[in-house]
């Protein structure tokens, strides 16, 4: 190689930089924020951790940085949907970018795209950037949704839509690893579809029946108990991811001593399981109770509907969010990911019930369902965002067009 042809150090170092973002990327979908390190890093390099501060000087910089580029891809993803003409065409093309920008990762050509539920936990407390940059393309991705013809699709509304649009998407991490990458179109317009046009058959709507109240009633007293823990341990999980709860974060949520907490539970990978297990039976009771529905529709309402307002009332302790798996150990993620790949093939169940009666569209069965779990997984992260999140605003302004299609007119 001659001199005019070898790499310049500038080009050395972008590249460096690049697969050093890279690695960085993937241990922090593996590790969660609170687990995210430069050690961690250099390890899944093999390199020493002191090689990386001539690039990035603190965790928290390289973990913002990873933040950054995961939201310039999406705003990417939009730039390529605006120019559409219409809301409907603009989301397919939203979607089919986003699929194309997963193919590329299964590709090795890009690196992994970051969850967006602990982008709050990786800015500095005096500086709200990334924050405010997450806000913007959710505003963005709201105006993509604007129609020419829909009233009733208010700026509020679209701004909610589009917090669900991102997790359904983000969602495809529990399941696209079972699909060849040459079907990444067709999920692309399948999952537009259901987005667009919804689940119901025609001729359905929302049922006109009370939603199910899941879960025990909250004890009168102020014994501590098992269940109590599990409420505690979920709530914090759920706010600050499974490494950031320690043994004395949920003592302290409940004002107990570590005694006390050890006197309960054996430590806290078994309270994290014990939490899933808690979840899993809350989502088995609605589909127990609502199976005696006439119809797939009605089953399918019933059932989602009720396991979103239990997880936005909170009035009974919330279910776990699958993200909290990200820094659970190895071999305790792959049986809990095991049961909530079993959970969505129930609901595909249901919907498929609901298409050979007719009460629901000819879609994806799987596909459909994996956006339906998005639904009730994702809506506590409304109330972290400051949206209007009670149980009305939502069944009317997210369940709904999430079941219903986001055009449908009211």
């Amino acid at each position: 190689m001659t001199v005019a042809t070898r790499p310049t150090t500038r080009a050395r170092y972008a590249a460096r930089r690049d697969a050093i973002l890279a690695a960085a990327c993937k241990v922090f979908i593996d590790q969660g924020v609170s687990g995210f390190t430069l050690a961690a890093v250099a390890k899944r390099m093999d390199l020493h951790p002191v090689s990386l501060t001539y690039y990035f000087k603190r965790k928290e910089e390289l973990a913002a940085e990873c933040m950054r580029l995961t939201l310039s891809r999406f705003n990417a993803m939009l730039e390529i949907a605006e120019q559409e003409a219409t809301p409907q065409n603009r989301l397919r093309a939203f979607v089919g970018a986003y699929f194309e920008t997963r193919r590329g990762i299964i590709l090795g050509e890009a690196p992994r795209l970051l969850p967006f539920g602990e982008i709050s936990y990786i800015a500095a407390p005096d500086d709200d950037e990334l924050v405010e940059a997450y806000r913007a393309l959710r505003q963005r991705l709201a105006r993509l949704l604007r129609p020419t013809d829909a009233p009733w699709l208010t700026g509020p509304r679209r701004y909610m839509l589009a917090h669900l649009i991102l997790d359904q998407l983000c969602w495809s991490d529990t399941w696209i690893a079972s699909y060849d990458i040459g079907d990444f179109g067709r999920i692309a317009e399948r999952v537009a579809d259901v987005m667009i046009n919804g689940l119901a058959a025609p001729g359905q709507d929302r049922p006109d029946r009370p939603l199910l109240e899941l879960g025990a009633p909250p004890a009168q007293n102020d014994e501590v108990t098992r269940d109590r823990f599990l409420v505690a341990a979920t709530e914090i999980i759920n706010r600050e991811g499974y490494r950031g709860a320690s043994v004395d974060k949920i003592s302290a949520f409940l004002n107990v001593t570590k005694g006390s907490f050890y006197h309960h539970n054996t430590d806290k990978d078994e309270l994290a399981k014990a939490c899933f297990e808690r979840t899993f039976d809350l989502i088995d009771e609605a589909r127990t109770r609502g199976s005696a529905e006439a119809t797939g529709w009605l089953r399918l309402w019933l059932i989602s509907a009720s396991l979103t307002a239990h997880q936005t009332s909170g009035e009974r302790g919330r279910m776990l969010r699958h993200f909290a798996l990200s820094a659970m150990p190895g071999e305790l993620r792959r049986s809990i990911s095991g049961r909530f790949q079993q959970i969505a093939n129930a609901f595909a169940g249901i919907i498929s019930d609901g298409i050979a009666d007719g009460s629901i569209r000819p879609v994806d069965p799987l596909l459909s369902a994996h956006l339906v779990m998005a639904m009730f997984n994702s809506v506590l992260l409304l109330e972290h965002w400051g949206e209007d999140a009670t149980v009305d605003t939502v069944m009317a302004a997210y369940v709904r067009p999430a079941l219903l299609g986001f055009f449908t007119a009211e």
